[in-house]
């Protein structure tokens, strides 16, 4: 399998630094100033935080500060008022800088909500001769991901190519380890271009540096590791001080990788991989309000998993409740740390990226910005499953799906994920219906007939509600967040003919969940798939390059048959069953997952 470029979180380190002082003091009621390039620094704190500092925020530092806000309430879901403090900033503006500044973060809105042509064509307009250091390269993080999706989404080379360039400049602002990762990428994105293209390409290009990249890429795709090692020996004399002699020099090719691991197929990225005797830190809430439902569920699926492989790992559990994140960095630099699982609440993810540990890990919760090579998680929110549900709908050969909403936040992030996904298969976002949840019954509004057929974003109660107001002949599909499990009430029987996609272990019965269940009795679905994707974390990381070897290849897991997607996603692809009574039955087999 060819190996995908992994993008990475970008930043200087003074920055991020700084922010977090400003980040760790915002309670007090004293005036903070924030400059232009902490606006665009990594987002380490919480959304309260956020509004805090903007609150706080003297007069010259308000319009940075709420650009940060607005930077938060778009990664957090709230889109609504991200928009409406976006619009107020563009009416602030003073100078072109700002209104160029508030039309990036617009833009960023625009990616996060699927509309990725008007990002492009709002990034076009940014003037990147006046835009500060910090400023500058999250430009370019964000116009080459942007382009990246378009081509996805369109096959146009055009973009791919333009994303190449946006990351060769995005490269020479940075040094050390981020611009190793981000010259990877520039080499991945050339190989993904036709041979024929990339050999046209490199006849009508000029410039020496271009060309050495174009050269490097052509040479990074031979699949004969003995010629491969040849042609770069030439390259080096040819392109002397490249940018890219770094990779040659770090033998960071994927031909010397793969031969040095001993790998069965050449051109094969080699990741860091989980190993008998390892030190593994595991970061979890074990005290305080999320230690029941999260932090214990998901420290009994760490030490199942162990058990049942009969692993001798030296495993340490961190208590992110009552160690900050830079005591446990702090520990984990000191003591030999090999790999870290967790942590699983946003604020410790984020906290924890922020330390910018060079360590692999596998996260168990979806980022907020890009991950480093060897880094990965397992995405557990709503936004996913919509995308999975678009996934299989698509699958099973339907066009014109309805998707009928109760319009919580819950709902509102799966509608965006399934949307995100529908969009790249057909262009467009699926129709919408909102309904009251004090007339579930009431779908006159609803244009079902028109519709082959449903996805339904709402809780258990209001989708077995709605389900059963919906002629029988229609196909219907839900996923977990509509779904409280096997022999779960009188639900279960109104949703009867639903097509449902969930984690097998949700449901099916084994002699694992039978202890679980006797270890937390009360264990809700979440707390049961927190359990999953803990377990499977484990399974991951010892098998992450059997996974990379064949990119069809997929590991059984509780969440779910696994697959490397891409940025450090773990996809998991759901079982689907259709819900006959009294239990579910007539299996119609899983959805590879296409989620972004």
């Amino acid at each position: 399998m060819k190996a995908k470029a992994i993008s990475r979180r970008l930043g200087t380190a003074v920055c991020a630094l700084s922010l977090a002082v400003m980040l760790a003091s915002c309670a007090s009621t004293e005036r903070s100033s924030v400059t232009t390039n902490q606006a665009f620094a990594p987002l380490s704190g919480t959304l309260a935080q956020y509004q805090q500092l903007a609150q706080n925020a003297d007069a010259d530092s308000s319009y940075p500060a709420n650009l940060l806000l607005a930077r938060a309430l778009i990664v957090s879901g709230d889109y609504g008022q991200a928009q409406a403090l976006l619009d107020n900033l563009k009416q602030q503006a003073i100078t072109p800088l700002e209104l160029d500044e508030a039309n990036m973060v617009q833009a960023l809105l625009y990616t996060q909500q699927g509309q990725n042509i008007e990002a492009y064509h709002l990034l076009e307009k940014v003037n990147t001769m006046t835009l500060p250091p910090q400023a500058a390269s999250y430009y370019y993080q964000l116009t080459s991901n942007t382009e990246l999706k378009l081509y996805q989404s369109s096959q146009d080379n055009k973009y791919l190519r333009q994303a190449f360039e946006h990351k060769r400049i995005l490269s020479t602002q940075l040094s050390g380890q981020d611009k190793i990762t981000v010259l990877n990428q520039c080499v991945d994105m050339l190989k993904e271009l036709p041979p024929a293209e990339l050999a046209a390409l490199l006849q009508r290009t000029q410039d020496e540096e271009s060309r050495g990249f174009i050269e490097y890429a052509i040479i990074d795709s031979s699949q004969n590791a003995n010629l491969k090692a040849q042609l770069s020996a030439s390259w080096q004399e040819k392109y002397p001080g490249h940018p890219l002699t770094a990779l040659l020099s770090g033998s960071s090719t994927a031909a010397a990788a793969s031969a040095a691991a001993g790998s069965s197929e050449p051109g094969t990225a080699q990741y860091a991989q989980l190993k008998e005797g390892d030190r593994v830190a595991v970061l979890l809430p074990l005290s305080g309000r999320f230690a029941a439902s999260v932090g214990e569920p998901a420290r009994l699926g760490v030490i199942s998993a162990l058990q049942d492989r009969n692993l001798k790992l030296n495993v340490v559990f961190y208590d992110t409740n009552r160690l900050t994140m830079e005591e446990i960095a702090s520990r984990i630099k000191s003591d030999g740390t090999d790999f870290i699982i967790g942590p699983i609440l946003k604020p410790s993810v984020q906290a924890l990226l922020a330390q910018n540990l060079s360590l692999p890990m596998v996260l168990l919760n979806h980022p907020e910005q890009s991950l480093k090579a060897n880094q990965w998680y397992f995405n557990l929110g709503p936004d996913y499953e919509g995308a999975l549900a678009a996934s299989k709908i698509a699958l099973d050969g339907y066009a014109r799906p309805l998707i009928i909403s109760t319009g919580s936040s819950k709902a509102q992030r799966s509608i965006q994920g399934f949307n995100q996904n529908w969009q790249q298969v057909q262009g467009r976002s699926a129709q919408l219906c909102q309904v009251s949840t004090n007339a579930l019954s009431d779908l006159s509004s609803c244009p079902v007939a028109a519709a082959d057929a449903i996805y339904l974003a709402a809780g258990p109660v209001e989708s077995a509600k709605i389900k059963s107001a919906l002629p029988a002949s229609k196909p219907v599909y839900i996923t977990d967040q509509s779904f409280n499990g096997v022999n779960s009430s009188p639900n279960e029987a109104l949703l009867i003919g639903a097509n449902l996609g969930d984690m097998p272990w949700l449901i099916t019965d084994s002699e694992l969940k039978n202890s679980f269940m006797q270890s937390i009795p009360k264990a809700d679905p979440q707390a049961q798939r927190i359990f999953a994707a803990a377990y499977d974390s484990i399974n991951f990381a010892l098998n992450v390059n059997v996974l990379a070897q064949n990119k069809s290849d997929v590991l059984h897991g509780l969440s779910g048959d696994i697959q490397l997607g891409q940025n450090g996603l773990i996809e998991t692809a759901p079982m689907w069953l259709k819900i006959e009574f009294p239990r579910l039955q007539s299996a119609t087999g899983g959805a590879s997952s296409t989620a972004p």
